[in-house]
């Protein structure tokens, strides 16, 4: 069985990386990034050799490092420590098991997403900018939509009482319109008119929508709601408000576009009635 110090194995398991494998430059600095901070760790406290790396030493590691780091980059960060012990085992003659295989990082609790209520978001309507800023605002609020799917709607998009979309990822999409969204579309129409083309031709040719327009709305609607006012908080309370009259939470998902409803249910579920007596009621 080999004796086999850490630096030596790091040394020879970035060189095989660049060389072997051939792997881009930016590989190789990314994964000598990753494990510089875990050689201080192992020098601070007196451990040179592979063999000295235990499961609960690397927990540490993981719990004192990793405080700063957002779930998804401490997945990453121990998915290639895994990588990395799993190519020390491989190379040398050392027995033992990976002592990252079974440390995983805690999800974080979801934070539940400020949100307007109906009769504020049609008070930001009503103190947008323009004809064309209020019925974009109103798809966003009454049907879901993001900001750019919204603004970049034609008018061949509406027909029927439905608005037809490629939504995020090139996913295609059909929505029904509510009787409250059609009033702002009618209201809008009556001013643009119903000629094929973009629906909001002042906004389809700005390169990047303006924070300042929900801003500035939000100021001049009087609300003085907790949180910051941007445009994905429409989207946000659409969902919350549909859940708050009592909604199912699979019809949202499906409105949402929500991958699966586990992530509508992470994002939403603490507005979901919690009054179990009156739930088992038939």
């Amino acid at each position: 069985m080999e004796n086999v110090t850490l630096n030596e194995a790091v040394e020879i398991f970035l060189l095989d990386v660049e060389k072997v494998r051939k792997r881009a430059s930016g590989t190789v600095k990314l994964y000598s990034d990753y494990l510089k901070p875990f050689i201080k760790f192992c020098n601070y406290k007196e451990i040179k050799e592979i063999q000295q790396i235990t499961q609960a030493f690397c927990s540490e590691f993981v719990r004192e490092s990793f405080v700063k780091n957002s779930a998804y980059t401490s997945k990453n960060k121990i998915l290639f420590f895994r990588h990395f012990f799993s190519w020390v085992f491989e190379h040398y003659d050392i027995s033992g098991k990976n002592p990252f295989k079974k440390i995983v990082v805690a999800k974080p609790k979801p934070v539940p997403r400020h949100f307007w209520t109906v009769e504020e978001c049609e008070k930001i309507i009503e103190a947008a900018k323009n004809a064309e800023c209020k019925c974009w605002f109103a798809l966003m609020a009454f049907a879901g939509l993001r900001r750019e799917e919204s603004r970049l709607l034609r008018m061949e998009n509406l027909a029927n009482g439905k608005i037809s979309l490629i939504g995020k990822g090139g996913k295609a999409a059909t929505l029904p319109v509510s009787s409250r969204l059609q009033t702002h579309i009618d209201r809008y129409l009556a001013i643009r008119g119903t000629e094929p083309g973009a629906l909001f031709p002042w906004l389809s040719n700005l390169l990047k929508a303006k924070e300042r327009f929900i801003k500035r709305a939000v100021e001049k609607s009087g609300i003085k709601n907790t949180g910051i006012a941007h445009f994905h908080r429409f989207r946000h309370s659409f969902a919350s408000n549909l859940l708050r009259i009592g909604r199912n939470i699979k019809a949202v998902q499906i409105l949402m576009r929500h991958e699966n409803i586990t992530l509508t249910l992470n994002i939403y579920g603490h507005l979901l009635p919690s009054d179990l007596e009156q739930v088992v009621e038939m």
